[in-house]
């Protein structure tokens, strides 16, 4: 596709287009195959209009209508869609239209994206199962995963654990919730292992006077643990560090969105070169399986024991799981791999 010949536009997720889910993703893409783009505008023309989730749906539906020929991608990597009409679906809605980002009210915001997905010449979105179900409002639907090696300044190489295993958690503070949910595993193993968080200080809400210090929200977990903030040039010299990194879900506290989760960070960990331990969610599971490895817990009693069964593991059990997640990464989310998949997304406009 010669993109020379097209005017093409971006909506970030970040006003400084600076945040993981664009570097991470269409401006990881836009620089690889050097594209021109520019933040998107609705007083502009453009062939091509790259809309993430966090765009002024209502405005964008006007544009389309105004400008039929204008193609449209739509991203929406989260499972929010995937809710039923309930009260962060509401909430979602009137927060948007509040703080001036959405200029009409959905108090059911999922018919706003729905009415997105309808009117996209193709979407963009992260797990089989969230494709399937978008196929039923459009037909054509790309998954596409998140590019992390432009993130990664470290790699693991040593797997000699000392007498605490070093277990690491990264993740956006609205997420760490789920570490809460395997706290009495920790409270079990606290003598055997210690905990080491990454993340911001602040667990942010669209309205600051809801926003929670992390350290307060985090300080009932029952083991040893370390709070590192988050940064882009460190966090991954932390991760590598550790002995082994963990991914609990919490299936009871926003199910369908936690548990319908891509394997983003699953994979993540692995390019860091680290051991991973997951819930069992169908992404996680997929790639478990593919890979050959198991790593993956349904119950708590099934954390307690796989921690303590990978801390009495031999090293050379521990560098042959990493081989088998090293092999998963070539022949599934390679740099090529993931190029191809951004190929056929904008290859389908055409």
């Amino acid at each position: 596709m010669p993109f020379s010949n097209y005017k093409i536009a971006y909506w970030p997720y970040s006003p400084d287009c600076k945040g993981p889910g664009d570097r991470r993703r269409f401006i990881f893409y836009a620089s690889e195959k050097k594209i021109n783009y520019e933040i998107a505008s609705y007083q502009k023309i453009y062939d091509i209009v790259y809309l993430t989730v966090g765009c002024n749906i209502f405005e964008w539906l006007k544009y389309k209508n105004k400008y039929p020929k204008a193609k449209i991608v739509f991203e929406i990597v989260d499972s929010y869609f995937l809710e039923g009409l309930n009260f962060f679906t509401a909430v979602r809605g009137i927060t948007k239209f509040l703080s001036g980002r959405e200029t009409q009210l959905y108090l059911d915001y999922r018919r706003a994206i729905f009415k997105m997905i309808k009117a996209a010449d193709a979407v963009v979105c992260s797990t089989p199962i969230q494709k399937e179900f978008l196929l039923r409002y459009n037909i054509n639907v790309h998954i596409s995963l998140d590019f992390f090696l432009d993130d990664i300044t470290h790699k693991k190489t040593n797997f000699v654990t000392g007498d605490k295993l070093k277990l690491v958690w990264e993740g956006q503070t609205y997420t760490v919730h789920n570490l809460l949910y395997i706290n009495d595993v920790l409270k079990k193993l606290a003598g055997k292992i210690e905990l080491h968080i990454i993340t911001d200080p602040v667990i942010k809400f669209p309205f600051k006077i809801f926003n929670k210090n992390t350290a307060s929200f985090l300080s009932s977990i029952k083991c040893d643990y370390y709070l590192h903030n988050w940064h882009k040039d460190t966090f991954s010299q932390i991760i590598s560090e550790m002995d082994m990194a963990i991914i609990p879900l919490n299936r009871n506290q926003y199910g369908t969105i936690t548990m319908n989760k891509p394997e983003n960070k699953l994979l993540l960990f692995w390019q860091i070169g680290i051991p991973v331990l997951t819930s069992d969610s169908p992404a996680y599971r997929r790639v478990m399986d593919l890979a050959g490895l198991s790593f993956y817990c349904n119950t708590k009693d099934d954390w307690e024991k796989k921690i303590l069964e990978f801390k009495k593991s031999s090293i050379e059990t521990k560098t042959t799981g990493m081989i088998k997640a090293a092999e998963y990464l070539d022949k599934y989310h390679s740099k090529e791999v993931i190029i191809d998949n951004w190929d056929k997304i904008f290859l389908s406009l055409t």
